[in-house]
């Protein structure tokens, strides 16, 4: 199929009914790009766009196993697609189309947070892996952006981190932003033919982060398996550049560098449970003063808590894990924040009738505190997340229930409770059925809409209970215990037009709900 570029979209219907395809898209018989697609007609269910602005007034070759009514639902259009759903969450980053899933790139530079994230445009489920972009100020109103990284010969891409090269350590400017990402060769038939693999590449944003340009060669050659997912910070004590890097099973290594180009191996580690999307940082013990320690990430939220000293890193616990369910998934901090840790996740939704799936978590700051049995993590909302709450019912102290009606904003309810051995409450947000036992010291999520089997969510209740809802369009995220307790669960559509009933048989401490106003 040879088409004429007169305008800068090229629009692709997508049906999700049909078989996936492949599609390789020349110019002047160079390919520049390669789609995998589940290609519709006109009764699809969705257009998606390739920007195709590069190529106006040429001609291009669309190559690949396309049925011939197909054909001419493939057009050229001025504009991008504009997804308008009613049912969006509203504090909840997610695509305007397609599926997403890891955070990547994450770093603050000249007051703007930015979001990179993995992303198919070309459709719901997961391939074709680009990176999407997404800014805010203050970390809940985010603004989409143009994608900046798509598949190439190198292989799709995938995840990695952001920097602010203040120092110009690595000499493209002052400021200039660099993001290590890991090009996934064998994941596309364009690097499988040219025979590379997994190996840690570099980009280059001199403009604030909305354009990327790739440097030429790697970084980390490729070393085992689909070794992937590098992230990197300063550690000031050794006075060096540490990059942290997934190999292979429950394999990591760790890199210094003295100028973000170069970099050596300097020990490895390995840990049961723990794979993909590593991150190392240093939190604050919240209850215990001037304490610190190193804590060693992983994807599904596995952690060890250590000491770090520029070459090795030395585990003091064993595994942990930082979930309450198995909703969230490759939290990454950021880069270029003093004096605090904010780490955002992605949430893996199922829902796919807004022709996007997945959201990422609300972001939180992380801490340490200090138990009986060792450190745990704690996630906390951030003062910007906070400022946008307004008081809308107050529940007094002792009250046993509330009945109230959401009102098409998202809500942070917050009920606590004393320490005590027995009882039971009742919650029941939307169709989510929340149930507190006090006997046994659990707390049951059920839906049976979204989930065949129901979350058990265990707590210590010598401690009372203290439970936060953060509830959005699809999804309700929860904290409990000061943040110990972390989790999401998926909800039906439109949750913010539900009922919120609470029925405890024993009064609550505090009861509060909070509407939170971004529009």
């Amino acid at each position: 199929m040879v088409l004429h570029i007169s305008e800068p979209y090229l629009w692709l219907p997508v049906d999700k009914r049909n078989p996936e395809i492949k599609l390789h898209f020349y110019c002047k018989d160079e390919k520049f790009q390669e789609v995998d697609i589940q290609l519709g007609g006109t009764d699809g269910d969705f257009y998606t766009a390739m920007d195709v602005s590069r190529y106006l007034g040429q001609d291009i070759e669309i190559k690949g196993d396309i049925p011939e009514d197909r054909f001419y639902n493939i057009f050229c259009y001025k504009e991008g697609v504009q997804n308008v759903y009613p049912f969006r969450p509203q504090v909840h980053f997610a695509p305007e189309i397609g599926w997403h899933n890891d955070p990547n790139g994450l770093v603050f530079a000249d007051g703007i947070y930015h979001l990179y994230y993995q992303w198919n445009p070309y459709g719901v489920e997961w391939g074709n892996m680009h990176w999407g972009h997404a800014v805010s100020k203050d970390l809940v109103k985010w603004e989409d952006r143009p994608m900046v990284m798509e598949p190439d010969q190198y292989g799709t891409v995938y995840s990695g981190c952001g920097w602010q090269d203040k120092e110009n350590a690595a000499g493209f400017g002052e400021n200039a932003l660099l993001f290590f990402y890991t090009a996934s060769g064998g994941c596309n038939q364009w690097s499988i033919d040219m025979g590379n693999q997994h190996t840690q590449r570099l980009a280059v944003s001199t403009d604030g982060g909305e354009t990327l340009h790739r440097i030429d060669g790697t970084i980390i050659p490729h070393i085992a398996a689909g070794n992937r997912d590098p992230k990197m910070f300063y550690h000031r004590q050794s006075a060096a550049y540490i990059m942290v890097l997934f190999l292979d099973d429950y394999e990591f290594a760790f890199f210094r560098s003295a100028d973000l180009l170069h970099w050596q191996e300097a020990s490895r580690l390995s840990a049961e449970k723990m794979r993909e999307c590593p991150d190392l940082f240093e939190l604050s013990v919240e209850n215990e003063e001037g304490e610190k320690k190193w804590v060693f990430w992983s994807a599904d939220g596995y952690y060890l808590v250590g000491s770090f000293d520029g070459y090795r890193f030395t585990p003091e616990s064993e595994v942990l894990c930082a979930y309450s369910n198995v909703m969230a998934y490759a939290a990454q901090t950021y880069a270029g924040v003093e004096d605090r840790v904010i780490s955002v996740a992605w949430l893996r939704l199922a829902n796919t009738r807004g022709n996007y799936r997945g959201v990422m978590s609300i972001p939180t700051e992380l801490s340490l505190v200090r138990k009986n049995d060792g450190y745990r993590l704690r996630f906390c909302l951030p003062q910007e997340f906070l400022a946008y709450r307004k008081l809308w019912k107050e529940g007094e102290k002792g009250c046993r229930g509330l009945e109230a009606v959401l009102r098409g904003v998202p809500v942070d309810i917050i009920l606590a409770w004393k320490a005590r051995e027995t009882g039971s409450a009742k919650i029941r947000i939307g169709d989510t059925d929340i149930a507190v036992d006090f006997d046994r010291g659990e707390i049951t999520f059920a839906n049976p809409q979204v989930y065949s089997e129901a979350i058990v969510v265990p707590f210590d209740k010598a401690e009372g209970l203290k439970l936060e809802f953060i509830v959005d369009q699809e999804v309700i995220e929860f904290l409990g215990n000061d943040g110990v307790i972390c989790g999401a669960v998926e909800t039906e559509e439109n949750i913010l037009r539900k009922k919120f009933v609470l029925e405890s048989d024993g009064g609550l401490e505090a009861m509060k709900m909070y509407e939170i106003e971004v529009r």
